[in-house]
């Protein structure tokens, strides 16, 4: 049995922009034992797939947000932010969608929420991650580091911002209301976003959906990071995966195509495995650990840390990357935080704890706001691999009937399940599931 096949009925049917998405759930559609860690590397293939468009009418965007010259030479083939658009034949309501952890604007889950969201007669703008190496290398901003959430937020609102008045110039769209969604760590970043617009009222976002969101980052990255220091398979186990993943990263990364070495890309170097529990945890951690050394070189790089490079080394666009690759692979989110996030932050907050910042990484930081926003509403799943004990009921407890938890699906394991594209259609459509 191939690791990755699913052997799902799949109904993939071209659906015009306007049609409902099929309601239709068919159970135990693939002879994959389920657990939430193969939900999260295969996808919940014991549900059948929603009914998408096969294609979308999407058009590469980019911006310029930086000039090209303060770019670092390393980088030459980043030299300008990505995005992307889906564009209504007429005037649409308009919703921004914000990938997650280390994610593209083009990244499997985005794509399949464009589909999900233009189906239901949505223009889509995706925009990647904050984590993500195209965008840290463009960010017009010398002081930021990814991942403390106002931030970020303050970043993504000024970049929407800007992508939307170059789409109405050169793509002549006309935006009847605004919308925001985003999974994963574009979730928390999506409430945030949320947050600042109540005070800034930009777009006034009408509807607001977190899918999947880290109630803690620093809780859920470092679940992410134990699954490397696993025991199960032996103490080479760890160290032998992550090793046979970097060299088809480096190689990528060397070729100057790292935006293509994605998560999925990832899985696929196993799809030939029969991979037990604990060797998908290990897979899920070295796809994680990959994903953020992309993050720390483009970090390293830009604002001269010297955390894996030497401080003031300039990189020009031919020299090896290799080694310094290899330094970032076994850092883990931990090390980031203490010995970079930490004291970046206090440079310009010296009475700053590592606590408050801990803090800062959440969405407990803005509960408040979103017990009484109406605006907004959360899917997760009951079993997320990134949620710690007691968080699928703190955000029960937060969002109240505005919660919707699916008994399984692992992380993000069912984005494109016909349960899934149900619910987003009640949200988006405002008609029940």
């Amino acid at each position: 049995m191939r690791f990755l096949t699913i052997c799902a009925v799949l109904l993939l049917t071209a659906c015009s922009a306007n049609d409902q998405a099929e309601v239709e759930v068919n159970v135990d559609t693939c002879d994959l034992e389920y657990t939430r860690y193969q939900a999260t590397v295969t996808g919940y293939c014991q549900e059948a797939q929603a009914i998408l468009p096969l294609e979308i009418p999407t058009i590469e965007k980019t911006i310029v947000l930086r000039s090209i010259s303060s770019i670092p030479e390393v980088f030459w083939y980043s030299t300008k932010m990505k995005y992307s658009l889906v564009k209504q034949a007429e005037q649409a309501p308009l919703v921004f969608i914000i990938a997650g952890t280390g994610a593209s604007y083009n990244s499997e889950k985005m794509i399949s929420l464009q589909k999900t969201l233009f189906q239901q007669g949505y223009h889509v703008i995706s925009l990647s991650s904050p984590t993500y190496s195209n965008f840290i290398i463009n960010l017009d901003s010398s002081t930021d580091f990814p991942g403390v959430l106002e931030q970020d937020a303050k970043n993504l609102y000024r970049i929407m911002q800007k992508v939307y008045q170059q789409v109405i110039t050169e793509n002549n769209v006309v935006a009847t209301t605004f919308s925001l969604t985003g999974y994963s760590l574009g979730g928390a970043h999506s409430a945030y976003v949320a947050k600042l617009d109540e005070s800034e009222q930009t777009f006034n976002f009408e509807k607001v959906v977190l899918i999947n969101p880290p109630v803690s980052l620093y809780n859920s990255v470092n679940i992410l990071d134990s699954y490397l220091d696993l025991k199960e398979n032996g103490p080479d186990a760890a160290a032998t995966m992550l090793d046979d993943i970097f060299r088809g990263f480096a190689n990528s990364y060397a070729e100057q195509e790292s935006s293509s070495f994605s998560q999925s890309a990832i899985y696929a170097l196993f799809e030939d495995a029969q991979l037990s529990e604990a060797q998908l945890k290990l897979l899920i951690g070295a796809s994680f650990r990959m994903s953020s050394t992309d993050m720390l070189f483009a970090l390293d790089v830009s604002y001269n840390v010297g955390g894996i490079i030497y401080k003031n080394h300039v990189i020009d666009k031919f020299e090896s990357i290799t080694h310094s690759m290899y330094r970032a692979s076994v850092i883990t989110f931990k090390d980031y935080f203490e010995k970079v996030l930490v004291p970046w932050q206090q440079e310009s907050e010296v009475n700053l704890t590592r606590e408050e910042l801990i803090a800062r990484l959440g969405l407990k930081n803005i509960e408040s706001y979103l017990r009484n926003t109406t605006k907004i509403s959360l899917v997760t799943n009951a079993d997320d691999i990134i949620l710690a004990e007691g968080e699928v009921k703190y955000l029960q407890d937060v969002f109240g009937a505005r919660a919707k938890i699916f008994p399984r699906g692992g992380h993000c394991g069912n984005i494109d399940r016909v349960s899934f594209v149900a619910y987003m259609h009640s949200q988006f459509q405002g008609v029940d599931e």
